[in-house]
Order: structure tokens, then sequence, then C-alpha cells
């Protein structure tokens, strides 16, 4: 019983400290984006929504900043496209849907 507990908790563990790593990997991504990008990324990390695909969750986002005047429309696509590529790291995506 005492190896189920001690495997059960370094599985534990290990998944927790993989999920980090996909925030730092992430993180470091968003550094490198510019402005706008940088904006939809945030406003999309802020709010976290894993029962919805990212392509979803990212056009209600730009939405919201596009509407508030946060972004302009002509910088919402490449924002978003930019952006999605960190997003895919946070979300630890790897196909095509995510």
């Amino acid at each position: 019983m005492r190896h189920i507990t001690m495997g059960l908790a370094t599985l534990s563990l290990l998944a927790t400290q993989g999920a980090y790593a996909d925030q730092v990997a992430a993180s470091i991504c968003a550094q490198r984006l510019a402005p706008p990008a940088r904006l939809v990324f945030d406003a999309v990390s802020a709010h976290p929504q894993p029962d919805f695909t990212l392509r979803a969750v990212l056009e209600s986002r730009v939405r919201e900043l596009v509407f508030f005047d946060r972004l302009m429309r002509s910088a919402a696509r490449p924002a978003a496209e930019g952006a999605s590529e960190c997003l895919r790291i946070a979300r630890n995506c790897t196909a095509d849907v995510c």
C-alpha cells in the first residue's frame, strides 16, 4: 500500500511539473510577441477555458478587444495568429484542433 501511495504522489508531482513547464515555455514565447499579439495572449491566458477550442476562445476574446477599442480591427487577425502559437504551448496542444 505504501508503494502505491508513493507512486501516486510521484506521478502527480511529475504531472504538475509538466504543466508548469508548459506555462514557462508559453511565457518565454509570449515575451517575443509584438504588442498586439501580447495583448491577445494576456487576454486569453487570464481566463483559460479548456472546455472550448482555442479558435473559439481566440475569436471571442479578440472580438471583445476590438469592441472595447483595445485592439484595432486591422491588427486583430495577425495578433491572434501570433498569440496562437504561444497559447498552443500553454494548452499543450499537439494536434491541429486544440
